[in-house]
């Protein structure tokens, strides 16, 4: 942990440089999940050649690698910075339900940099944003995340945590987030199916059930890379009670938005996960 609070504090020029380091080797010489991010890219974007979706396979690994080093920084970053760094918008509808003291759920698409995203909602609305993920295996990086995710009072609440940590606190204001686009555990039965970029794609239930359970109303933020380092970030209420609890509300209209968003942006979402892994049918 040493080491990297220390890497963190070198000034951005240097991280950066860093990062164009990185993604050259992870393009040129390791070609780190090339096969997956290609393949990925060819089946989202059937109407590019292969030619442009090798270019945007480059620019991805760009962005990658400046997550990478973003969220290092984060470890160190002043809250002017991170601030300035990351600019919201169109937050009237989002400010005036926190002004009435409510709570509420944001959901978000990875789309780089969603770390500095987060971090940077607790300091611009004043509330602790309590971000639902998934563990990973590594000891080490796990610390190393929840230190980054946990710095200006967020509660990372890990996904297997989720009702009985909301239950605990639920008469807290809170604003609970969600990068919902992720995808399912194979075994996992309940499980919504869609069209999503051309594919048959899983989501999970938890993004539509959640917020029906705790009645809350949803907000979408959708992230853009305005240039390197700096990010804007437009709020948009997604849904409300009372809701339908008979059919799907929320999970199609996120995904709708994430779409959009990415085609809008096709080199800016994490390609290298293996977002595809398995086809429809598979334990259903």
């Amino acid at each position: 942990m040493f080491f990297f609070r220390l890497f963190s504090k070198l000034p951005f020029f240097v991280l950066y440089a860093f990062a164009d380091l990185l993604a050259f080797i992870a393009f040129r010489l390791v070609r780190y999940r090339y096969t997956v991010v290609f393949e990925n890219m060819t089946k989202s974007f059937p109407e590019k050649t292969h030619k442009e979706i090798r270019q945007l396979a480059k620019q991805f690994y760009h962005h990658m690698a400046d997550w990478m080093i973003e969220t290092l920084k984060a470890l160190s970053m002043s809250e002017q910075t991170l601030k300035e760094r990351v600019i919201f918008k169109n937050t009237k509808s989002l400010q005036q339900l926190l002004q009435e003291k409510k709570s509420l759920i944001v959901l978000t698409a990875h789309q780089f940099n969603w770390e500095w995203v987060l971090l940077s909602g607790n300091l611009t609305f004043g509330l602790p944003i309590d971000a639902i993920y998934m563990p990973v295996s590594n000891p080490t990086v796990e610390k190393l995340l929840l230190a980054i995710r946990s710095r200006f009072g967020g509660l990372p609440i890990p996904k297997d945590q989720t009702l009985p940590t909301i239950v605990k606190r639920i008469k807290e204001q809170r604003m609970i987030a969600m990068v919902a686009d992720q995808r399912p555990a194979q075994d996992i039965p309940d499980k919504y199916w869609t069209t999503f970029l051309h594919q048959d794609t899983a989501f999970y239930m938890g993004t539509e059930s959640l917020p029906k359970l705790t009645r809350l109303p949803v907000f979408f933020m959708a992230t853009r890379k305005i240039k390197r380092g700096y990010y804007e970030v437009t709020i948009e209420k997604l849904a409300e009670p009372p809701y339908q609890y008979q059919q799907k509300e929320i999970l199609p209209a996120y995904i709708h938005r994430v779409e959009d968003l990415i085609k809008e942006h096709p080199d800016n979402w994490l390609w290298s996960h293996n977002r595809w892994k398995y086809g429809k049918g598979a334990y259903d």
